[in-house]
């Protein structure tokens, strides 16, 4: 019974929600003081529901229109493993957005159009004929936008009128969170490849797209540290951005030299540095919003240790990892 209970918890992807939620804390905690209110947690705020079911609804999409690079990718485990069936996944993805259109009602007004673009935006990535998960260039502008700025505005609109300015803010985050998905997408590009799906790095290859991440970590870097020393910004948004910039530039410096192994080897030393990109970013992201908000440390953690158990129980398998 615990187990089906969790099929219905992770088919909804709700670990990797957390760069979302922890930009939306971001942004209600880093809006204008003169704008912000005083509230417990963004745990609470209907609009941070209210994108949580948007994005539990745009990934269930995803992985029923994916199937195949999935399958290939050894992701997508609850129609690959037949835990559920397609209709079943339907009827789960509509329920997210019928929640959402709820939730929707209930945000305050700033908060409308960061979250409108987020819902067009979100299924545009999965749905045929757009598809923009599948489009070389605009996969990466899709998530670099979603996560890194629409959640951020909408997290800022829900506080205050901020939203429109917290968007052009939340630049640096765009830009990391673009170097970030291009290493998600190495981790992905033989499966992809094979099935005909042309992400950016698929269209680029391994090692360019190695390299545009580190440009855009550099990017980053570059606008948090200018404005901090316009003395607009702050000492911990500088940290972040430089600590992923290192995390970032060493990975494009393993994914460079595995180039002269052999194809197993070159495969395994790239996807190991992807993936430490992946994580530890998400990690030092995550940690800087639960100092900012420690409330979302009682969603963050339930969840981790969860699925700790969870996949291991249901598909042996040890995640996050």
């Amino acid at each position: 019974m615990f187990l089906r209970a969790g099929d219905f918890v992770f088919v909804l992807r709700p670990l990797i929600m957390v760069p979302a939620w922890s930009f939306y804390a971001l942004g209600v905690h880093l809006a204008p003081v003169r704008a912000r209110v005083e509230l417990f947690s963004v745990i609470v705020q209907p609009g941070f529901w209210c994108l949580t079911a948007l994005l539990a609804s745009a990934y269930v999409v995803n992985q029923i229109f994916d199937q195949s690079s999935d399958r290939r990718n050894g992701k997508g485990l609850f129609l690959t493993h037949g835990v559920f069936r397609t209709r079943t996944m339907i009827a789960i993805g509509l329920a997210c957005f019928l929640g959402a259109s709820w939730l929707f009602q209930e945000v305050e007004g700033a908060q409308h159009i960061p979250l409108a673009a987020s819902m067009l935006l979100a299924f545009a990535y999965s749905l045929p004929p757009i598809r923009l998960c599948a489009r070389p260039w605009l996969d990466l502008f899709a998530n670099a936008i979603g996560y890194g700025g629409l959640a951020f505005a909408a997290g800022a609109g829900g506080v205050s009128d901020y939203a429109l300015a917290a968007f052009l803010d939340a630049a640096p985050w765009m830009l990391l969170v673009g170097a970030v998905f291009l290493h998600t997408t190495i981790l992905d590009v033989d499966g992809d490849a094979a099935t005909g799906k042309r992400t950016t790095t698929v269209a680029m290859g391994v090692v360019r797209s190695a390299q545009l991440a580190t440009v855009l970590a550099v990017g980053s870097l570059a606008t948090v540290g200018w404005r901090y020393f316009q003395r607009d910004g702050s000492l911990v948004a500088l940290i972040v951005a430089a600590l992923a910039f290192v995390v970032v530039a060493i990975a494009n410096i393993a994914v460079a030299r595995a180039e002269r192994l052999d194809p197993v080897m070159r495969t395994a030393v790239r996807n190991r540095a992807s993936a430490r990109v992946v994580q530890g970013i998400t990690v030092v992201i995550a940690l800087w919003a639960c100092v900012r908000d420690p409330a979302l440390l009682l969603l963050v953690v339930p969840l981790v240790v969860a699925a700790r158990f969870y996949y291991r129980a249901r598909f042996s398998i040890r995640y996050p990892g």
